[in-house]
């Protein structure tokens, strides 16, 4: 997996440098700020996993329900595997949708640069999600089953329930795919379906998440803050400016004469 990241954020940064001068669309691209975005999102995945990694094992008589807040203990009480299959579709939906940016002809032109953008939302909602389920090792709802064995032992994906990595993804995924849209096509009738959709789908994930006794409530709270967050803030940070301030001095007469002008 490690590897798999690694040559992710070359092939990148390979395409970033062909494609940062680039002047259309919304977003403007610069080689510097990539490297550190995509460098950033590998670096902190990658540290996030060694945390993980270095997890040590448990048995599960070392963990206490009481320490679960009473507003996320009806976790405890699901453990459905159909709904766990739901939620991984639900993500899988919400991590194509912005192929559908192809078929528009404006965001088309600039395929190149939304999915430099898409990868570093991946990559960086990854890395962060990785980081806090290491530190927190929160156990997951399933382990409270009166059936499972006190003398179970309990891995670091046992304890990885805060937060939930499948409604930040999709969170990540669907509102990029929302603010995208929504920049490229400012005017369009379709905007209150498009971010109608990026609402919904992480919320329809992270309650298949709780069914399907893997997350708390919180942790998909938590979880869609984030992944939100990460796919709305990365585009709009790479938001051409409209309107460019620029001050003119120059002599006129016996004074300066100073111009202000939008661009």
């Amino acid at each position: 997996m490690k590897s798999h990241f690694f040559t992710f954020f070359m092939l990148l940064i390979s395409n970033t440098s062909s494609i940062v001068a680039q002047n259309s669309g919304p977003y403007h691209l610069s080689l510097k700020r990539e490297i550190l975005y995509a460098g950033g999102g590998v670096g902190l995945y990658l540290f996030g996993n060694n945390l993980r990694d270095r997890t040590p094992d448990i048995v599960l008589s070392d963990l206490e329900l009481p320490n679960i807040p009473r507003f996320d203990r009806i976790a405890t009480n699901y453990s459905s595997g159909s709904a766990r299959k739901a939620s991984d579709i639900t993500k899988d939906f919400a991590t194509a949708l912005p192929l559908t940016l192809l078929i528009g002809r404006n965001s088309r032109k600039d395929a190149g640069k939304i999915a430099i953008l898409f990868g570093e939302v991946l990559l960086i909602n990854q890395g962060l999600t990785e980081i806090v389920k290491a530190s927190a090792l929160r156990p997951r709802p399933y382990v409270f089953a009166e059936d499972l064995p006190s003398t179970t032992v309990l891995s670091g994906n046992d304890r990885a329930a805060f937060l939930s990595g499948h409604t930040s993804g999709t969170a990540a995924a669907s509102f990029f795919f929302a603010k995208t849209f929504s920049d490229y096509y400012p005017d369009s009738r379709l905007k209150p379906y498009v971010w109608g959709t990026a609402i919904a789908l992480p919320v329809l994930t992270g309650y298949f998440r709780v069914r399907a006794g893997q997350h708390y409530p919180s942790d998909v709270v938590a979880g869609y803050a984030l992944g939100a967050a990460v796919g709305y803030l990365v585009p709009a940070l790479h938001k051409r400016p409209t309107n460019k301030r620029r001050f003119t001095l120059s002599p006129g007469g016996e004074g300066i004469y100073m111009s202000y002008t939008f661009k």
